[in-house]
């Protein structure tokens, strides 16, 4: 706790008063009468009062201290934060002629209260000829063009004060500030920065944070410090300083910066005013105050990132924080501080080294995930990231880098949010209000699990589980409960319909699965799962991960109902994603391999094979696997890498024209037909295991045939064994392979009708094992499984198979007995992984009476 701080004088009006009436009984006793209605004691209690008052105000030089302490070093109020937004300008029609909306235009709400902000655009709006819209980034807040503050004296300390303060919060836009000093003719003659106000140059000064000692030959002399929050402005003091020379200080005051000349006129370009009420909604910046004819105008997405000034209470507790971090971020707690002072569209932050988070991460990078404001009070998932601005996240990286120890890296990015929502009953007293309580009852969970601080709750924990227990005691806090019963906790977002799994090799306990528009990702072993992705107008249709290339992750998804693809990838596990390339034709399948070190995707397209680099804007091409039939169609692909280095690419054609495979990296001329033809092979993977390898291949049947389920060979070195393809297993009734995964040597395939079907080649005479109907998967109403999408399985131990399709995840340690793995309700708690939090949702509070009352 605290130092306590004691008060220099204690005594308050009652006690001075009984003070003064002992001292009259031992100096004056012939004084008897010390009732209130003695015209003595009313003097004594006016002396009394006034006396009550200074102390008070004496009692007040401590806190004045502080304050004073916190300013020298360094601390300020934190100014307003200035909301931002991209406006849509638009014309009726095509513009006939370039049309520009100027830069500093200014956009408001329709109401015209003192309440209503005003954005003014950071850039000109152009809208080209034969276009009807231009979109342009703008800030809350009004800008002053070149306001006069005054003439410089010459000496060192000059205070300037704008004439409108507070200044906003920088905002990344070159005119939040700009203070320029006139210049004489000649003396800006190295490209100094300037600009032309009124008829004069101006010399553009540079910010800074502080003082030190004054700057080198080589470094930026003309400086100066500022108080947003008071708007003042603050050029260089004096001091004597360090003389190594003569071994003390030096004779005469030394400027610690350049200082304006006599008489030079000082001007100032700024942004002024901000704070939350900039924060407006989606499509209510609609007034163009500064008219261009026939241009409207609108914001499609709410405006975010609006903050009040910092109030001195707050200022006084946040200050000696900074005593701690001066202006340097090096332990995590620093990097915290910073990111939320920094920035006004930031209310929490959690910085970790990804080495410690990821396997294969680079040391000395540090992940910075910050967590939005909210002022509007709603902290769900889809309202916080409504103000999710990447404008944020770029000043914010920008700031920190300034202040890292060199050769550190940083990242910064939106914290990961879990939609959960709350299912029970309440019963409560006969005598209370059940609406008023269901309301409280939902503000109490709100608070809880919000990701913002909200009141005297400071925010969920980063990575903590929700469990049914808190839910328990959060509810039965609340006054007139009872008690309550049936607690089911609902995650909004699970996989559905899931088409691809795949384990990750590298990051333990961490599998990725595709669903409609969106990548999941679990590091729990499915315990739970949390979307990374979501490709808008996109269904993901396949997922691969590359063991040499740690964090690598790509996935193909189809564009809404064409036959075109996108190919899309990760290099950190799904945290970031890029777009890589697209494709006119449907990509059935993809597998990785590490070429010339850089990992590359091999697609298997209805035109063709094609192999893609997945770094940079490199281009790829399209691999000639036959050269008299450049427009065969491909459905599978995969790689594999011998103990000489080679890789091996192996490619299913259509048409039942059988696998062609190269032992070259897929070069072409170097690709041989190996056998299956007149079989519609639809899945290749690859087994190793005791220096042994196979290509498996599954095979596709239509209608109610048996199909031939799934064959392999094995591969020697650079060529395949001669004994050919012969079948994994014998009595195949799935019908279709879907999918193929292994546990051990054990095979594992994903049906159209045999549930998850087992065979081991050396085991059982080699025969496929399919599950009984009880065995959890999902059954169609005819009795049969309902068909399966994709499989995948990992080494540990014990072992543990996840299989996918139209009912979501299903998981087994054992190959015969199935659960499902991606529940939307949860009976006993939700998991959170680290660096996570919950979203609250819609809960759904039953509230009763209770009857024996």
């Amino acid at each position: 706790m605290p130092l306590p701080i004691p008060n220099l004088d204690d005594r308050d009006f009652d006690r001075l008063v009984a003070d003064a009436k002992a001292l009259i009984a031992a100096r004056s006793p012939e004084w008897t009468d010390l009732s209130p209605s003695d015209p003595g004691v009313t003097l004594l209690e006016v002396f009394a009062y006034l006396t009550d008052t200074l102390l008070y105000r004496v009692n007040r030089i401590p806190e004045k201290a502080f304050v004073q302490f916190l300013e020298l070093i360094g601390v300020r109020v934190m100014p307003p934060a200035a909301a931002s937004v991209d406006l849509v300008f638009s014309l009726s029609a095509p513009a006939t002629s370039e049309v520009i909306v100027p830069r500093g235009s200014r956009v408001a709400t329709a109401r015209s209260d003192a309440d209503s902000p005003v954005f003014a655009t950071a850039d000109d709006a152009r809208i080209a000829v034969g276009q009807q819209t231009a979109t342009v980034r703008a800030y809350a807040g009004e800008v002053v063009d070149g306001e006069h503050l005054g003439n410089g004296t010459g000496k060192p300390g000059q205070l300037l004060r704008v004439a409108h303060p507070p200044i906003s919060l920088p905002t990344g836009d070159v005119f939040d500030l700009v203070i320029g000093v006139q210049a004489e003719p000649g003396e800006l003659e190295n490209r100094e920065p300037a600009r032309e106000s009124g008829g004069i140059t101006y010399r553009i000064w540079t910010e800074a944070e502080h003082f030190g000692a004054p700057p080198g030959p080589e470094t930026e002399a003309h400086l100066y410090t500022v108080d947003r929050a008071e708007g003042v402005i603050m050029f260089a003091p004096a001091a004597q300083i360090a003389d190594a020379a003569a071994g003390g200080l030096t004779a005469q005051a030394v400027a610690l910066a350049e200082v304006p000349g006599p008489g030079r006129r000082i001007v100032a370009w700024y942004r002024h005013g901000g704070g939350a009420k900039g924060n407006v909604a989606a499509g209510t910046l609609t007034t163009l105050k500064d008219a261009v004819p026939g241009v409207s105008v609108t914001n499609p997405a709410a405006a975010t990132g609006g903050r009040d000034r910092e109030t001195l209470e707050n200022a006084m507790v946040r200050g000696p924080q900074s005593i701690h971090t001066l202006d340097r971020v090096v332990t995590a707690r620093d990097y915290e501080q910073f990111a939320v002072a920094a920035s006004g569209g930031v209310s929490r932050a959690r910085a970790v080294t990804r080495a410690d988070a990821w396997v294969g991460a680079t040391p000395g990078e540090v992940q910075v995930y910050v967590v939005p404001s909210s002022d509007g009070g709603d902290v769900s998932a889809d309202a916080l990231a409504a103000s999710m601005s990447p404008n944020v996240l770029e000043r914010l990286a920008e700031a920190l880098h300034s202040r890292q120890p060199i050769g550190a890296r940083v990242g910064v990015s939106w914290v990961g949010l879990k939609g959960t929502l709350v299912r029970a009953s309440v019963v409560v007293h006969r005598a209370e209000d059940r609406v008023a309580i269901e309301r409280r009852l939902r503000e109490r969970l709100d608070r809880v699990l919000s990701p913002v601080p909200v009141g005297t709750e400071t925010g969920w924990p980063f990575g903590e589980h929700l469990r049914v227990a808190k839910v328990y005691d959060v509810l039965q806090a609340e006054r007139g409960v009872r008690y309550v019963s049936d607690v089911t906790l609902i995650v909004e977002d699970v996989p559905r319909v899931v088409p691809s799994i795949v384990r990750d090799p590298n990051q333990r306990k961490t599998w990725f699965s595709a669903s409609g528009e969106q990548i999941f990702r679990t590091v729990d072993d499915s315990t739970g799962w949390v979307a990374v992705a979501r490709f808008e107008g996109e269904s993901v249709e396949r997922l691969a991960v590359l063991r040499e290339a740690p964090g690598c992750v790509v996935a193909t998804a189809r564009v809404g109902e064409t036959e075109s693809s996108v190919v899309h990838a990760s290099m950190d596990y799904g945290e970031t994603w890029a777009r890589i390339r697209e494709f006119d034709s449907h990509v059935e399948e993809v597998a990785l391999a590490l070429i010339d070190g850089a990992p590359h995707a091999f697609l298997a397209t209805d035109a063709g094979l094609f192999r893609q680099p997945l770094q940079g804007d490199a281009v790829g091409d399209r691999i000639l696997v036959v050269a008299e039939d450049a427009a065969m169609g491909f459905y599978a692909v995969s790689t594999s890498v011998d103990p000489s280095g080679a890789l091996c690419v192996a490619a299913a054609a259509q048409e039942l024209k059988g696998v062609y495979v190269s032992f070259a990296e897929g070069r072409p001329g170097t690709f041989v037909n190996t056998g299956l033809k007149n079989q519609d092979i639809r899945v290749l993977r690859t087994l190793e295991i005791a220096n042994r390898r196979y290509l498996y291949a599954g095979a596709y049947a239509t209608g109610e045939e048996e199909g031939a389920g799934v064959s392999r060979v094995e591969v020697l070195g650079v060529q395949l064994d001669a004994k050919g393809w012969e079948p994994a297993g014998a009595k195949w009734t799935g019908g279709s392979c879907r999918d193929i995964a292994f546990i051990g040597e054990t095979v594992l395939a994903a049906t159209e009708r045999a549930g998850v079907a087992v065979a081991n080649p050396r085991q059982d005479g080699g025969s496929w094992r399919t599950p009984t109907r009880d065995c959890g998967l999902p059954l169609r109403q005819n009795g049969t499984f309902q068909a399966l999408f994709t499989v995948a399985s990992n080494d540990a131990s014990p072992p543990l198979a996840l299989c996918g399709g139209p009912d979501g995840v299903f998981r087994s340690a054992d190959g015969r007995t199935w659960r499902l793995a991606s529940p939307a309700a949860f009976g006993d708690e939700v998991s959170l992984p680290p660096n996570w939090l919950f979203a609250p949702g819609s809960h759904e509070i039953t509230v009763a009476y209770d009857d024996a009352g």
